[in-house]
């Protein structure tokens, strides 16, 4: 943080991302609110969700070559506005909020995967750049604790409407001044770079040997994300407390930032695939015991322990991205790596929206986390055999 301008770009990245952090619990309150169903809002939350994964490497491959001022700022208005009008119009009926929400997922800006260019940028390679997506995953992780208490004190204390409104207040500030910043700015893109330089044109991420199987893997974390957002205010209600939704993901998004500060600690000497594959494996049993064994107190140890794995989680999947890729499309192989999560989440929060209603929260995660495990043992092979990437540190 005291590398030159650093604090200037973080900062209102992590504002930015407190919308993330807000929006989805918000928006899930709001709609349960109005409709009374958690299939309609799952179903919401999956079409949006949907929209940022389909849309996401476009944005990328948009800031990598004409950067991140102009990019990101229509981006964070369009997205902004977007979360005001589902708010406005919740009660305008499912065709027009499908329509609102594929605009409001396809403009979600990427603050995590420009922030990290910036890291890349800013700290050489080695130990300190490790530090540097160590602070950002937990950092990330701190909003999402954060941010489902405030949107459900909000929604208690005044509406939900209101806290949707707050996400759209975060992310339009944290664009404005994230946009703003020496760092940011600089970010010109690779077309501007490449007609001084007369560079070749970059590799796609994807064609990166190692690359792929990494991404396919980061999908069965979504899935358990995407769950555990839906799972909360589900339990909330079977208990009649709001307040325990809040409680649950600020359990979850607070263990998960444990997680990635004691990660950021160790030097682990196995692959980075195998890292990936012990720690969804770990995930997925601890959300999957947590459902069959039911209850609040079985729910509240469970967010706790399944929390402590997702930042390391993110933290390899960073990793991976930053070392097996060109460095000329370091925001669209890590925004690969939020594809993949993204995807997961929407499938999670669909197939958990769908199983909830005739079964009950419990049993709904425990059979969506075995498409989760499912996917895992998929990518076991190519993980356990794939080559080295590196250490973390």
């Amino acid at each position: 943080m005291r590398t030159p301008h650093v604090a200037r770009s973080f900062l209102p990245s992590i504002l930015g991302r407190l919308s993330l952090a807000t929006s989805g619990l918000a928006l899930v309150l709001l709609l349960e609110h109005s409709s009374g169903s958690f299939a309609i809002a799952g179903a919401i939350t999956a079409v949006l969700g949907i929209a940022n994964v389909v849309a996401t490497p476009i944005r990328a491959r948009l800031i990598d070559r004409h950067g991140q001022t102009r990019v990101l700022a229509a981006l964070g208005l369009t997205h902004a506005a977007s979360l005001v009008a589902l708010g406005v119009l919740v009660d305008a009926g499912l065709p027009t909020l499908v329509v609102v929400a594929l605009i409001s997922g396809a403009s979600s800006p990427p603050f995590g995967a420009s922030m990290r260019v910036l890291w890349s940028t800013a700290l050489p390679a080695g130990p300190g750049r490790s530090r540097g997506f160590s602070l950002d995953a937990v950092a990330e992780e701190v909003t999402f604790a954060i941010g489902p208490l405030l949107v459900a004190l909000l929604a208690v204390l005044v509406e939900p409407f209101t806290s949707l409104m707050f996400s759209a207040g975060c992310v339009a500030l944290g664009t404005l001044l994230f946009v703003l910043s020496p760092l940011s700015r600089r970010q010109l893109g690779s077309r501007e770079h490449g007609a001084e330089a007369g560079t070749s044109r970059a590799r796609s991420p994807l064609r990166s040997p190692g690359f792929p199987v990494v991404v396919v893997a980061m999908i069965a974390p979504g899935i358990i994300l995407g769950c555990i957002e839906i799972a909360a205010p589900a339990i909330a209600r079977t208990e009649s407390h709001t307040m325990l939704a809040g409680i649950l993901l600020a359990l979850f998004a607070g263990a998960s930032a444990v997680g990635g500060l004691l990660y950021g600690r160790l030097s682990l000497r196995p692959r980075l695939e195998r890292q990936l594959l012990a720690l969804v494996i770990l995930l997925v049993i601890a959300s999957a015991v947590s459902g069959l064994i039911g209850g609040t107190l079985a729910a509240l140890i469970g967010f706790a322990v399944s929390g402590l794995f997702l930042a390391p989680l993110l933290i390899l999947g960073y990793l991976a991205a930053d070392a097996r890729t060109d460095p000329r499309v370091r925001t669209e192989a890590s925004s690969w790596i939020n594809t993949a999560v993204n995807l997961g989440a929407s499938l999670g929060a669909a197939l958990f929206g769908a199983l909830v209603d005739p079964t009950s929260p419990g049993i709904a995660l425990a059979l969506s986390a075995a498409l989760a495990l499912a996917i895992a043992l998929v990518c076991a092979p190519r993980l356990l055999g794939g080559q080295r990437i590196g250490t973390n540190s």
